[in-house]
């Protein structure tokens, strides 16, 4: 037995009340993340999907509508994990070890989830609600930045808001060239390392210049 989530705005999905349906539920999200994965969104069918997870299509019905909607909750899922990838606390003192703490954390898990995401990338383009969902992690990371710029760097000649969206979206970008742009035209990608660096001191150096903080813990050129 299954349950419709109650939300006739969007397509259906359904929760599992069981631990066995929980155990089905959770087989077809990781073959739908392996499908999407590697087909991307246009060449993805709920066909693979149910041969990936030795499932019927039956299966695959009972709980999800279609595959917008799993590709949706992959989403949704992958989201809180990118945002999460940059949580994390900041030590006063050692604002750039934390900066280049978080940098590595996101561009990590950015990485590991590359081929998911370019496919998820390709799903925006012709779904509105997925478009949404990155819309909304975007907005979301952005107030987290400039609430930090407005509590740390009050007296800044930078705009908290600006320069919240500036950074935040060099940083997805880079991300988005380096793992998924490069890797499909055969270019070499910077180390994990090299590009936590590179990202973390245009960062620090964008924030910190000017602005009368010694930057105490930033490598010197």
């Amino acid at each position: 037995m299954v349950a419709f989530v109650a939300d006739e705005s969007k397509p259906r999905t359904r929760t599992a009340p069981t631990k066995k349906g929980q155990l089905t539920r959770a087989r077809i999200m990781d073959a739908g993340r392996d499908v999407l994965s590697e087909r991307g969104y246009f060449g993805a069918t709920v066909a693979e999907i149910a041969e990936k997870s030795s499932l019927s299509l039956g299966a695959i019905y009972r709980y999800f509508e279609n595959k917008d909607v799993l590709f949706l909750e992959i989403l949704e899922e992958l989201v809180e994990e990118l945002y999460t990838a940059v949580s994390g606390s900041w030590t006063k003192g050692e604002e750039f070890e934390s900066l280049r703490e978080s940098s590595r954390r996101y561009l990590a898990t950015y990485y590991s989830n590359r081929h998911l995401i370019a496919g998820l990338i390709e799903m925006s383009a012709a779904v509105p609600e997925c478009a949404e969902l990155w819309w909304n992690l975007k907005q979301k990371t952005f107030r987290r930045k400039e609430r930090y710029l407005q509590r740390n760097l009050p007296s800044s000649p930078l705009k908290p808001e600006y320069a919240a969206v500036a950074l935040a979206t060099m940083v997805e970008q880079l991300a988005y060239h380096w793992y998924v742009e490069s890797e499909k035209h055969g270019v070499q990608a910077p180390s994990l390392e090299e590009a936590t660096e590179t990202v973390s001191l245009i960062w620090y150096r964008s924030i910190y210049a000017n602005t009368g903080t010694e930057a105490i813990n930033a490598p010197a050129d």
